[in-house]
């Protein structure tokens, strides 16, 4: 008799070890998801600090080109080189004589900077976007201190 019920347990025993076995499977990739979730929300964190950086840099960059047109408009002078004197006497800081442009640089995050040019028509007195763009301003430097292995002995 007491053989007879031994049996019966090591019946319900495969039965349980299966739905275990399915349970930790679950588990596993529900921790698995989170880990996800979790990442592509810093993810979208990130994203969203360097698009409300870079329109923050874009909306001074829109000041900037209204400096120099409103310089441009407000200059006394029939010719283009009276035009050219006033605008520089009061934006000179900004122009550039070998590129013959008005440049400034807006610093953003992460090392980034966005880069106005503007080309200056002294005779009609307008201005014209010449560059828009943002670039590395600041070299990075890989860490060189862990030794790899070279492939030599």
């Amino acid at each position: 008799m007491a053989d007879y019920e031994m049996r019966k347990k090591a019946n319900i025993g495969s039965s349980s070890l299966i739905l275990i076995f399915i349970v930790l499977c679950l588990a596993t990739f529900g921790l698995l998801s989170l880990g996800n979730a979790k990442g592509d929300e810093l993810l979208s964190v990130r994203n969203a600090a360097a698009v409300k950086e870079y329109y923050r840099a874009d909306g001074l960059g829109e000041e900037f080109v209204q400096l120099v047109d409103r310089a441009l408009l407000e200059a006394d002078g029939d010719t283009a080189k009276e035009v050219k004197r006033e605008v520089l006497s009061r934006l000179g800081d900004y122009y550039q004589e070998e590129k013959e442009c008005f440049l400034t640089d807006i610093p953003m995050g992460a090392g980034q900077a966005l880069r106005v040019e503007l080309q200056a028509d002294w005779q009609e007195r307008t201005v014209r976007v010449q560059s828009w763009k943002v670039y590395i301003r600041e070299d990075y430097e890989i860490d060189q201190s862990v030794n790899v292995w070279s492939g030599a002995e």
